[in-house]
């Protein structure tokens, strides 16, 4: 049962205000205050027109406008590595966000007209173009750079090798050097490139040289007065090379002349002759050259042999040995007075085959061999009978195929190892499956 009387013309009461902070005047006051604290903030502290700060260690930028000296074939072979620091002015939101990536530091190329050491002043500005309300400038006195410019070039040099502080031991010879690069190339100013005639690799070892070895050498340059030359702006493709020295034993060792197409257990010891150089001198590797007592330095063909013919034999040396003497050839004459040659014809009894499988048969099918000389020692040749001869035919020496064929022959004769065949000889042959 509600208690609380009707007010008289039966309208409900008022609802009661409830009390705020902001109702009381004093708080309204304070609140007033703090934000003209704030929006003074805001423009003093944001806003800030006035405001100055410092951007540290800008470097410059020699690239910066190179089109001033580069469009006069000049290029900076020096330049200073500088910093500088940046005093930037203006209102506190526009600088406050500003680095030093926002502005280039540079010479002022405009003065630049020769080679030569000068002296610029640094400029600075935005990097993006200007900065509308802001204000830098550079701080201290030290606004300025020192930048050597002239014109760049391309010279190359042959890398010459220079032996003088080596040591070779006694019984060898520095026989070659080889270099890892023959030829450098420099890059410089003409001023530096135009004193530079020539590039050397100069080798130095400590001991003595008794093998092939490689060493790293430092290049070097000279004028064509002989005097090195220092570079002070010049960048070397190489500072270095890698030079082999071929360091081989010597030797000299007497001639020796092979005989092929020579019949089976030959003998010759009747054949004399007379060589134009008996011994030679020679270089190799120290083990290869121990390992000979006599040169072989070509072959003489019996099958093409001549009486009283001389030969003129190039010099072939075995693989990894040098010819020292300055000859190519060996010239070889003989003394045929005791040799006499016997022409006859053979008949195919005289035939021996060897190494033929079993699973064949080979039947000459050649009645004779015609015309084959023999050449020997006189007194053997003028005894000699086709029937002391042996027309040899190896299995080995061909393709053993059933059917016809002609196949070469070697000639010898087993009572006499110093009779041997002048030409070359075939028989024609049928070869049969067992």
């Amino acid at each position: 049962m509600n208690n609380e009387p009707n007010k008289k013309n039966g309208a409900k009461p008022a609802v009661a205000h409830k009390k705020n902070i902001l109702d009381d005047r004093r708080i309204r006051l304070a609140l007033s205050v703090l934000g003209a604290i704030v929006a003074w903030m805001v423009v003093t502290i944001i806003v800030q027109p006035g405001t100055s700060n410092t951007i540290y260690n800008v470097p410059v930028d020699y690239t910066y406008d190179s089109a001033a000296y580069t469009s006069r074939g000049l290029s900076i072979v020096s330049a200073e590595d500088k910093t500088v620091n940046l005093k930037i002015s203006g209102d506190g939101y526009t600088i406050g966000g500003l680095t030093a990536s926002d502005f280039v530091v540079y010479p002022d190329f405009s003065s630049v007209r020769d080679s030569g050491e000068k002296t610029l002043r640094l400029l600075v500005r935005g990097a993006n173009g200007l900065l509308n309300g802001v204000t830098v400038t550079m701080e201290g006195n030290d606004n300025t750079v020192d930048v050597v410019f002239d014109v760049v070039e391309e010279k190359t040099l042959p890398v010459t090798i220079t032996t003088n502080y080596l040591t070779i031991a006694d019984g060898y010879i520095l026989y070659s050097t080889d270099v890892s690069k023959e030829n450098i190339t420099l890059s410089g100013p003409s001023s530096e490139l135009d004193k530079v005639a020539t590039c050397t690799a100069e080798v130095t070892y400590s001991g003595e040289l008794t093998e092939s070895i490689t060493l790293n050498t430092p290049l070097r340059f000279y004028t064509s007065g002989g005097k090195e030359v220092k570079f002070e702006y010049t960048e070397l493709e190489e500072n270095s090379v890698d030079v082999t020295l071929q360091v081989y034993k010597m030797a000299t060792l007497p001639v020796d002349v092979n005989f092929i197409n020579a019949p089976r257990d030959f003998d010759d010891s009747m054949l004399v002759y007379a060589l134009s150089r008996k011994q030679l001198k020679v270089a190799g590797p120290a083990a290869k050259i121990d390992m000979l007592s006599t040169l072989p330095i070509g072959n003489i063909d019996l099958s093409t042999f001549t009486l009283n013919k001389s030969y003129e034999l190039p010099i072939d040396l075995p693989a990894d040995i040098y010819l020292l003497d300055n000859i190519s050839t060996i010239t070889v004459s003989f003394d045929c007075s005791n040799l006499g040659t016997k022409t006859m014809n053979l008949p195919n009894t005289c035939v021996q085959v060897v190494n033929l499988p079993s699973t064949y048969q080979l039947t000459v099918q050649t009645e004779r061999l015609m015309n084959v000389t023999l050449c020997g020692p006189k007194g053997a040749i003028e005894t000699l009978t086709p029937e002391q001869v042996v027309i040899e035919i190896d299995a080995e020496d061909f393709s053993v195929a059933t059917g016809e064929q002609n196949i070469a022959c070697r000639l010898y004769v087993p009572s006499n190892g110093k009779i041997f065949a002048l030409g070359s000889y075939v028989l024609q042959c049928r070869i049969d499956s067992n």
